[in-house]
């Protein structure tokens, strides 16, 4: 699932015939619950902000992977520098071929798994929302640097379900801009999970949003509160990284902390290094709420906070 993050979504194409199949429509209703699943941000009766499929995935296993990688290939380069080179240096071919093996090491490793993963976690931003304004009817789609955001009518943004390229298993809800045919830009929103209901579940939360307003999903969201905190915190970085276990390994969170604490360390690591994401004040404007807006919903400091039967683990 690192398609649209790590590898760019293909442009200039045709939607595929799966993803044609999977196609929704505003004003079809489908046959699931709104469920939001821990993908909402901020809501209120102006707009909703929904995390990024790439949060999910942010300082996980295969950074942690490839970050220890870094620092192990760079400190064995270190040391082969000062034990074998150094002290047997005499400037003949094999010396400088040893000396070249020891910079690759050195250099060349850090340098190959930041232009392959890192630059895509560190010092970037913490999420890349997407926002559903159902006053304007407009859809924006936070992608930082210069351009800022991109904006899409509600009436012709293209939403359907997206597939994993190497995990054909996952599913995600995805939106392209299509003009005469032709996909222009593809954005993923919300979480991605391994089942079509789900990404049905979110769809049907944004549509309701959308066509009948906030009054008809709010209740969806447990007691009204919302669970994801996007705030890099080593505590929200913790309870992340322990409910990516799943029920069934919850009660091993402790046998398995010796594995734990580096993704937990490897996320925050992450996380503290991006900056948050500031919509471009053309955005602002556009999405202005009322002061007392009744049914704004308070962002959690920490992951599950407003839970009343939350346990601390």
């Amino acid at each position: 699932m690192y398609t649209g993050w790590m590898r760019e979504f293909p442009e200039g194409g045709f939607l595929s015939p799966q993803e044609n199949a999977s196609r929704f429509s505003p004003k079809v209703e489908q046959d699931v619950a709104p469920d939001e699943r821990a993908s909402l941000v901020h809501f209120n009766s102006t707009y909703v902000d929904l995390i990024d499929r790439r949060f999910r995935l942010r300082g996980m296993v295969s950074t942690t992977m490839v970050l220890l990688g870094t620092i192990g290939l760079f400190l064995l380069g270190f040391f082969l520098l000062f034990t074998l080179v150094i002290p047997n240096l005499e400037g003949d071919f094999w010396d400088w071929v040893m000396y070249a093996m020891v910079a690759v090491c050195v250099v060349g490793a850090p340098v190959l798994f930041w232009h392959t993963t890192l630059k895509y976690e560190f010092f970037t931003y913490v999420w890349y929302p997407t926002r559903f304004n159902r006053r304007n009817r407009m859809v924006y789609f936070f992608t930082g640097g210069k351009e800022g955001a991109v904006r899409v009518p509600w009436d012709d943004a293209v939403f359907y379900i997206g597939r994993g390229t190497t995990q054909d298993f996952l599913r995600d809800l995805r939106c392209s801009i299509v003009e005469d045919r032709v996909v222009k830009r593809t954005f993923a929103v919300g979480h991605y999970f391994d089942d079509e209901q789900k990404i049905k579940g979110i769809w049907e939360f944004v549509r309701r949003y959308m066509e009948n307003g906030p009054e008809a999903v709010v209740d969806s969201i447990e007691d009204r509160q919302m669970n994801l905190s996007v705030k890099p915190s080593w505590r929200n970085c913790y309870l992340f990284v322990v409910a990516s276990l799943g029920p069934a390994m919850l009660g091993a969170r402790f046998v398995l902390m010796p594995l734990l604490l580096p993704l937990v360390l490897c996320r925050w690591l992450v996380l503290k290094s991006c900056r948050m994401p500031v919509w471009p004040q053309w955005v602002v404007d556009e999405c202005a709420i009322d002061a007392n807006d009744p049914l704004r919903l308070v962002e959690p400091e920490v992951m599950a906070q407003f839970e009343p039967d939350r346990r601390p683990v």
